[in-house]
């Protein structure tokens, strides 16, 4: 374009020049044009530097051939004179109509066409020939970055009617240049292998079927020097640096051999730390927040763990605006580092309004008592953290934002907007599943886990299938004191023929009710207590086994039972819906208490653990033990209480319930121990990444039922292994599973495809 502009205003000097006849001035009278398609006059009046009136010599015949060029609308400008009125004579641009863009894949067709936007190549834009040629380079250049060396970039342009054109831009990629070797010279404290090791760049293994290591791309090798940098710091090599990096392309430009040059420099090892400043902290609080020592290799990150943990100390307190600096001086000749930190804690920071946004359910109330981070309180960023986490654990709340506002006019005073996003709370569920023994296995649930927005839950769940008729009403109030003491009621009845559920050949008449108190008892522990009792009444059949029959002819076939329970719970997990980061432990003891027909009790385990591994993948570990047995007049663990293993909840890929000992008829008898476990590597569904309430999930499942724990046998342990996905769809939750085992024996029963459904209002 400038190239352009240096021609016009050249041309028309040339021009100028060669008018003699210009030599004396004149008043003008009247500018005309000729030439026009698309262009209005006014357009090109406008951009006249002289008016009607006024004085025109031949001096002022390049500023004007100068000033229409640069409207970047004109081909050719030529002036002439006729008497007293200009003749100005235009040869227009091309205009773009179309714009197509065809022979991308690495990078997206949007992105190239902003990309011609900025450069002025658009839709009824003039068509700026200059600036399509640089932006033909510059999309060489994007795949170029991602090794893309083979790249050519076509540009053809067809004329349309009315002095349009049609640009058509076809890229052919080529082949991504492959790492041939990666090669590291001028390390001396740790070998070539270590260091490869560390980057994401380099030749790949032939196991390694699907992995891009071997691309070469310009950031990947920017971010392995990174960490190579990173490496070297983290040891004590202040000095380290990459001395040049250089990149050779073979003659067919598909592969690359890498060669890094490093110079590791000295080792420096940690001085004398010092913590000055006002941080109000006493010398015994400080000295706990130094894990530098004097001494030890220093360490960058570590360095920056030690500031973050000074100003983290002080936010505590209220001083979330707190500056740390940090005064290295270094000691060349004997290598050490002596660290000075300059703590200013600043101007305490208070909270004076806390908003509530986002919430169309729930009342405000619900998420207030979830803040452990009050108004008019100091802000500290501790409580602010506790805060989301318990809010983002709520079964109604999908995410939680909270962000921080400065108060106008007040220096010390903020707001904090808390900002949720609500999932569907009122849930009718379903259960489908199906074996060859029972057919086709039925549970329908409504359940309010946000009643009326109040964050009560309410639910209304019952069963069919071949097996079982259930019928459940549960209330419970998490906040049925204003300290968070919560309060439960069930009530239920149920009708079961075992011998349908491929168990022990039985039928049994169950009802009963129960009231239930959680105790919080710090803000990651908890009590739980319930008191309840049942009427439960067995029936026979000629098929029954032995041991059911010896149980009923000890203690009868009707039974009212006392039933308590206690249990501690301790949750850390970051969020309700797919945790990433925390644990679940909980662990209850249900007793069948004196008085009660039957005494016994059930011992149970449930375990949870969640990894963060990246930004949007984790690990997690799952595990239950179980154990229970009868004391007092009762010799044994009732046969109706027993655990059981396989399907869907513990060991996927074996049919629901078909684990563990079997009964005098060939059935699953249960057993009064049970070991499960469960790891899972749970990551978003490819292609659907934003999709947040859908997760995919490859696991191992492991467990078994014995008759009691002293016939617990390692080798009787099921495996399977398989993919799951979930979905939190708004018509309820959809889990599916393809398992397959890993270990079964003779007479174990395998399903290797098992899911649940549900659906919401």
């Amino acid at each position: 374009m400038k190239k352009q502009i240096i021609q016009s205003s050249l041309a028309g000097c040339l021009f100028a020049l060669s008018q003699g006849a210009w030599a004396d001035s004149f008043i003008l009278t009247d500018v005309q044009v000729s030439g026009l398609e698309r262009i209005t006059a006014g357009t090109v009046l406008s951009n006249v530097p002289v008016s009607v009136g006024e004085k025109f010599d031949d001096g002022m015949t390049a500023n004007l051939v100068r000033s229409l060029y640069k409207t970047g609308f004109f081909d050719d400008v030529k002036v002439s004179r006729r008497g007293n009125v200009l003749l100005v004579k235009v040869k227009e641009r091309a205009a773009i109509g179309n714009v197509a863009v065809t022979g991308n894949k690495a990078i997206e067709t949007a992105a190239l066409m902003e990309a011609l936007r900025k450069a002025g190549i658009a839709k009824g834009r003039p068509l700026d020939k200059a600036a399509l040629n640089q932006i033909e380079q510059e999309i060489k250049q994007q795949y170029l970055a991602n090794g893309n060396y083979s790249v050519d970039v076509e540009t053809n342009i067809e004329k349309l009617a009315r002095n349009r054109v049609a640009l058509k831009i076809h890229v052919n990629e080529g082949s991504v240049a492959k790492i041939k070797r990666v090669n590291i010279s001028g390390n001396k404290a740790y070998p070539e292998a270590t260091l490869k090791k560390l980057l994401e760049s380099g030749s790949k293994s032939k196991l390694s079927l699907f992995s891009s290591r071997d691309k070469y791309a310009k950031e990947k090798l920017a971010g392995d020097i990174d960490k190579l940098t990173s490496f070297y710091r983290d040891r004590g090599y202040l000095n380290f640096e990459v001395a040049s990096t250089q990149v050779s392309l073979s003659k067919d430009k598909r592969s690359v051999i890498v060669n890094i040059n490093i110079n590791e420099g000295d080792q420096y090892r940690v001085g004398k730390v010092n913590i000055a400043g006002n941080s109000g902290l006493s010398q015994q609080e400080l000295a706990k927040l130094v894990s530098l020592k004097e001494g030890q290799i220093f360490s960058q990150t570590q360095l920056s763990k030690m500031r973050n943990d000074i100003k983290s100390r002080l936010g505590k307190d209220g001083f979330a605006f707190s500056r740390i600096g940090i005064a290295p001086q270094i000691d060349n000749v004997n290598k050490r580092v002596n660290l000075l930190f300059k703590a200013e804690k600043g101007q305490r920071t208070y909270v004076r309004r806390i908003n509530i946004r986002g919430n169309f359910r729930t009342k405000d109330e619900v998420f207030r008592r979830e803040m452990r981070q009050l108004e008019s309180s100091f802000l500290s960023k501790e409580k602010v953290d506790q805060s989301k986490k318990r809010i983002q654990r709520l079964p109604f709340v999908s995410g939680v934002k909270i962000n921080t506002s400065p108060v106008v006019g007040r220096s010390d005073q903020v707001d904090l907007d808390v900002i949720v996003s609500e999932q569907s709370s009122n849930q009718f569920n379903a259960g489908l599943g199906y074996s060859q023994s029972n057919g086709l296995l039925f549970n329908l649930g409504l359940a309010q886990n946000n009643f009326l927005g109040t964050g009560k839950s309410l639910s209304v769940s019952g069963e069919k299938s071949d097996s079982t008729k259930r019928f459940r009403l549960s209330y419970n109030n998490p906040y049925h004191t204003v300290d968070g003491v919560g309060r439960g009621f069930n009530v239920f009845y149920e009708t079961n023929d075992a011998d349908e559920d491929d168990i022990s050949n039985y039928s049994s008449n169950t009802y009963g009710a129960d009231v239930n108190y959680t105790i919080p008892v710090t803000e990651d522990n908890s009590l739980r207590f319930s008191l309840g009792g049942e009427h439960r009444e067995i029936l026979t059949s000629e098929s029954t086994p032995d041991d059911i029959k010896n149980f009923i002819a000890k203690n009868g076939d009707t039974y009212d039972n006392i039933l308590g329970k206690v249990s501690y719970i301790h949750d850390t997990r970051d969020r309700f819906l797919f945790p990433t980061d925390g644990v679940r432990h909980s662990l209850s003891l249900e007793v069948g208490l004196p008085g009660s027909d039957l005494e016994y009790y059930k011992l149970n385990y449930n375990g949870a653990s969640y990894f963060p591994v990246t930004d949007t993948v984790s690990f997690a570990l799952k595990g239950r033990l179980a154990t229970g047995d009868g004391y007092g007049d009762t010799e044994e663990l009732p046969f109706f209480e027993r655990f059981y293993s396989g399907g869907i909840s513990s060991v996927r890929g074996f049919e629901n319930n078909s684990l563990g000992p079997r009964d005098s008829n060939g059935d699953s008898a249960g057993g009064d121990f049970v070991v499960n476990a469960r790891a899972e590597l749970q990551f978003p569904v490819p292609f659907a990444e934003d999709v947040k309430n859908l997760r995919m999930s490859a696991f191992v499942d492991a467990g078994n039922v014995f008759s009691d724990f002293d016939a617990f046998e390692q080798d009787d342990i099921r495996y399977s292994a398989g993919l799951s996905a979930t979905w939190i769809s708004p018509l309820g939750p959809f889990t599916i599973s393809y398992a397959k085992p890993l270990n079964s024996k003779d007479g174990d029963e395998e399903q290797k495809v098992q899911f649940t459904i549900g659906a919401s209002f």
